[in-house]
């Protein structure tokens, strides 16, 4: 709510002497300001976007900065302190630097980086970063090397260097798309790191979709973990808990037999390892919101 009130902003950008080969383009505050009211775009709009390469000397330090700020290494090395914590930033590294977090960085002197950078704002710009970053005080992650990631980057700037409406718009949309791709590509790097294979419990629950499981039994089956950190880790990747998730499966196989077949709720609901169908029937109709037979003549009328 505050920063509606504040006039534009423009970039804070480093006065780091532009090689042929690098870009740097800074927004005019008139356009921002243009943009910061527009419905397509004021949740997340760019403020300057640019492109370093083997970034010699390069360094910058702000006590109160006034936006969001993006890095990406794709090359070299340097470092990050923010809060006090001081980073070594590689490769694949990905530097999320909010407003008002004095923070200061540089490259490596020996192994200059290689950076893509974005400096964004807008009512929902933390959100995004929000939601590449967890926890959220994180400033630098470990993404590894996307060359999606940097083709969205070349896409960004060919964009926002015209300084009209409609090409600010799609810049603006643009820099959602790529703060939203680095999320997915984070936690897709986090569950493949994690403790526990998901898409192995999953694949187990799917193969045993015809009986009653146990949680002891799941967990004997498919990781190490105890089960208290079998339940809380599984959650924290998929939001619901493993026997949650195994009903789920269950119903969704359910819907595809009542689509496709004529069994009856009793033979589907023995199918999938329920010994009492009424029992069946009001889990069915937990989840669809319908009971099984009226969901049968729905679509088959449909």
């Amino acid at each position: 709510m505050l920063r509606q009130s504040l006039p534009p902003l423009s970039a804070q950008t480093s006065p780091w002497p532009l090689p042929l080969s690098g870009r740097r383009v800074v927004i005019p505050q008139t356009a921002i300001a243009a943009l910061e009211t527009h419905p397509l775009c004021r949740e997340c709009l760019p403020h300057g976007v640019g492109f370093y390469p083997h970034a010699a000397g390069h360094h910058m330090q702000r006590s109160a900065p006034r936006d969001h700020l993006l890095i990406y290494c794709e090359a070299g090395s340097g470092m990050v302190e923010c809060a006090g914590k001081l980073s070594p930033v590689r490769a694949g590294d990905v530097l999320l630097l909010r407003p008002q977090r004095a923070h200061r960085y540089r490259a490596n002197p020996r192994d200059p980086w290689t950076i893509y950078w974005v400096h964004l704002g807008g009512t929902a710009a933390a959100d995004y970063f929000d939601a590449i970053a967890e926890p959220q005080d994180e400033v630098c992650i470990k993404i590894g090397h996307h060359p999606r990631i940097v083709a969205e980057w070349e896409l960004l700037l060919s964009v926002v260097t015209r300084f009209r409406t409609l090409p600010l718009i799609h810049a603006a949309n643009q820099l959602k798309a790529l703060l939203t791709y680095i999320a997915l590509v984070r936690h897709q790097r986090d569950a493949r790191h994690a403790a526990l294979d998901v898409s192995r419990v999953n694949t187990w629950l799917q193969a045993h979709l015809d009986r009653r499981v146990e949680l002891a039994t799941l967990v004997d089956a498919t990781s190490e973990l105890s089960r208290c950190q079998f339940i809380r880790e599984y959650k924290r990747q998929t939001g619901q808990t493993p026997m949650q998730a195994f009903q789920h499966f269950k119903i969704s196989r359910a819907c595809y037999l009542l689509d496709v077949t004529t069994l009856s709720v009793g033979q589907i609901a023995a199918d999938l390892g329920y010994d009492d169908p009424y029992y069946f029937s009001r889990q069915f109709k937990k989840v669809m919101g319908v009971a099984p037979r009226d969901y049968r003549r729905e679509h088959a009328t449909s």
